[in-house]
């Protein structure tokens, strides 16, 4: 008898244990975007757990969307899920408390924003984590001979205006459009930085899964998509433009500097208490290691590398001088419009570039700093005057670390990378590049010249 109460209380315990959830500091929930959680997420979580001493289970998918790894320690046992039924669902679960991370595709909106008081500083740099960059890849069968489009005619496509290949200098035969659902936040992206008010067709085939997106297009030649980077897969990513921009393909340098007239930043917002398990997992995500996790997933990390490219063509003299001989870190700063401050991503950038320099075959080089403005901040002469406030106002907050730059200018509004017409394209014109040089060859190029202040 007494056997017989013994197994029946175990397996009322069990089953006790089986419905009850763990609790809030025995899970990691990441909710949101699929473009974060169907990869890049599980392989985050995976890499923080090994590297914090956690055996890691096997992934079990609960259903559509959502899975579950679990994680082992000597202290007890974490439940990982990710829910990746798109950004604006993420929202909404962290607002109710059923999340510790939104995962999103895109900046929170106003919409988002005007609800999140409960939230507290959602946009503040405690709360707002850029963990990646990706470019919104314009994607086609690899047969299709077209290389580049413009926004507008990429807009044309997926409104229906331009319904046949001939019309965008390919083979003729009618456009097949694939596109992202309405939850996800690649889908709003391309809606604010290429639909622009106009609706989509309701002939294109909307899409959950990225991956299956993208194998579609490659199943197709008449296929025309869009998808993050880490989604191109087979399929050939175009070259895109847009009013007073010349043609770049997604690419670590364009998606880096943000310069690729499509970049978008990935996200993961916390709330305004996190757990301590939380707040390791951003920091680790943020670090190091987490950024070669989003290299080797396809994203872009914000690893700072120096390349070789050469002077934009359509730039003016003082520039391409101030250039010459040096190469592209794949940063750059970032403002609001009519001001010298500097964003979320470039206040963590400061430190990553400060790093950068400090490695003994980065010693030698001199920094080059160019600001920018957008074309509407005023008149010329007051965005001559912001591109070089800009300037000097990183190389204010560089000059404390002990980096003191050789050269700061600002150029104005010239040289945009993205059209003015809206808030977005001004944004990614109001800008610093930063450049490395050789010390000699600075010297040979006319010496140098230290930031006001400095």
């Amino acid at each position: 008898m007494r056997t017989r109460l013994s197994v029946s209380f175990l397996a009322a315990l069990l089953s006790i244990a089986a419905v009850t959830p763990a609790r809030a500091d025995d899970q990691l929930r990441l909710h949101g975007s699929n473009t974060v959680g169907q990869r890049l997420a599980p392989a985050l979580v995976r890499a923080w757990a090994e590297e914090r001493g956690y055996a890691v289970g096997e992934t079990r998918r609960i259903v559509d969307e959502e899975i579950l790894i679990p994680l082992a320690a000597g202290t007890g046992t974490i439940e990982a899920h990710v829910h990746s039924h798109g950004t604006g669902t993420g929202f909404s679960d962290l607002l109710a408390g059923r999340a510790d991370f939104w995962m999103a595709s895109r900046p929170i909106n106003p919409a988002e924003l005007s609800r999140a008081a409960p939230l507290g500083a959602i946009t503040a740099p405690e709360q707002e984590h850029v963990i990646a960059l990706d470019g919104l890849a314009i994607i086609v069968h690899p047969s299709n001979p077209v290389s580049s489009l413009t926004v507008s005619q990429v807009r044309d496509a997926f409104s229906g205006r331009i319904r046949d290949w001939s019309e965008l200098g390919g083979r003729p035969g009618p456009i097949a459009l694939y596109a992202r659902d309405d939850k996800s936040g690649t889908f709003d992206s391309f809606n604010a930085m290429v639909l622009r008010g106009a609706t989509i067709s309701a002939a294109a085939r909307r899409y959950e899964s990225t991956d299956q997106l993208s194998a579609d297009v490659v199943a197709d030649p008449r296929g025309l998509g869009f998808v993050g980077l880490a989604g191109v897969g087979r399929a050939k990513a175009l070259a895109v433009s847009d009013a007073g921009t010349r043609p770049l393909a997604p690419s670590r340098l364009t998606v880096g500097t943000e310069d690729y007239v499509l970049a978008r930043r990935l996200f993961l917002y916390n709330g305004p208490a996190p757990s301590a398990l939380a707040r390791d997992f951003i920091e680790f995500v943020l670090g190091p290691r987490g950024q070669r996790v989003v290299e080797q997933i396809g994203y872009v990390s914000q690893d700072v590398v120096a390349l070789a490219v050469p002077p934009r063509d359509d730039a003016p003299e003082e520039y391409r001088l101030l250039v010459d001989g040096a190469q592209r870190l794949s940063l750059n700063f970032r403002f609001g419009a009519g001001t010298a401050v500097l964003d979320n991503k470039a206040l963590r950038d400061v430190a990553r570039l400060e790093a950068f320099l400090r490695q003994p075959q980065n010693r030698g080089v001199d920094l080059i700093l160019v600001g920018f403005a957008d074309s509407s901040e005023i008149n010329p002469y007051h965005a001559l005057s912001l591109s070089t406030d800009r300037a000097d106002f990183v190389a204010t907050q560089l000059i404390p670390r002990g980096v003191t730059p050789r050269r700061v200018r600002g150029v104005g509004g010239v040289a945009p990378v993205a059209a003015e017409d809206t808030e977005y394209g001004r944004a990614k014109n109001r800008r610093v590049e930063v450049w490395v040089r050789p010390r000699a060859a600075t010297a040979a190029a006319g010496g140098s010249t230290p930031p006001a202040g400095g």
